[in-house]
């Protein structure tokens, strides 16, 4: 008699709505995931995960409770010391045009500094730190389509991702190997270091959840319309 298979528990079943959200969109590697205890603050899990050198998870968690202004910066600075840092690649003239295109909307976020932010970002190449940090910009806009037609909007939260992605590469663009641990740890404190500024873990949550809530709201009525009667 064969036996059925097993069921794998939830490992985020026990977590309030707001931290299982966090947790599904920071997307953390296994061994980080083992070491989730339903009891942990944010700020627990975040020293466990440091603790036990699962700093990339680290990384995605806190990119994912970062407003997308403040995350895109961290990515910003992160990519901008790869091209600057022991055991780096010497910047091109195109990356020291996005970094400083992406510095131009960091500073004012219109919609014409995104759009140029995007098109240096292109010229650098979208598969390094710094063309990725360039896509995030692009991406936290109301909208993906060009000026000339209706808005397309970006799903919400699809820049998150990227910036953890640019900041991971950042960090792993060294020809020393032995400086890369390092590099993830200063980066994580860097990005913990805006999480204070928001007022802590829990503000920065709620804050996260509360924004992610509303922008799906919107993107779900500008995506589907009522139909006419």
């Amino acid at each position: 008699m064969t036996m059925p298979p097993s069921i794998a528990l939830d490992p985020l079943a026990a977590l309030t709505p707001p931290m299982r959200w966090l947790l599904e969109r920071a997307a953390p590697d296994e061994p980080a995931l083992a070491l989730l205890n339903p009891q942990h603050t944010l700020e627990q899990l975040y020293v466990a995960w440091m603790a036990a050198e699962q700093t990339p998870s680290a990384i995605r968690l806190i990119a994912a409770v970062l407003p997308s202004r403040e995350s895109i910066w961290w990515a910003w600075v992160s990519a901008r010391y790869a091209t600057q840092m022991d055991g780096g690649t010497a910047p091109t003239a195109d990356d020291h045009a996005t970094l400083s295109a992406v510095e131009q909307w960091i500073v004012r976020p219109d919609d014409a500094a995104r759009r140029a932010a995007w098109e240096a970002g292109e010229k650098s190449g979208l598969d390094t730190p710094v063309g990725l940090v360039a896509t995030a910009v692009f991406l936290s806009g109301t909208t993906i389509a060009p000026p000339s037609v209706p808005p397309v909007p970006p799903p919400p939260g699809v820049a998150m991702p990227i910036v953890a992605g640019a900041i991971l590469l950042a960090a792993v663009s060294n020809t020393k190997t032995e400086l890369i641990p390092p590099t993830f740890v200063s980066f994580a404190a860097q990005g913990l270091e805006i999480v204070k500024r928001l007022g802590g873990w829990d503000a920065a949550l709620q804050l996260a959840h509360d924004t992610h809530r509303r922008q799906q709201a919107e993107y779900d009525q500008a995506t589907n319309p009522p139909a006419a009667r």
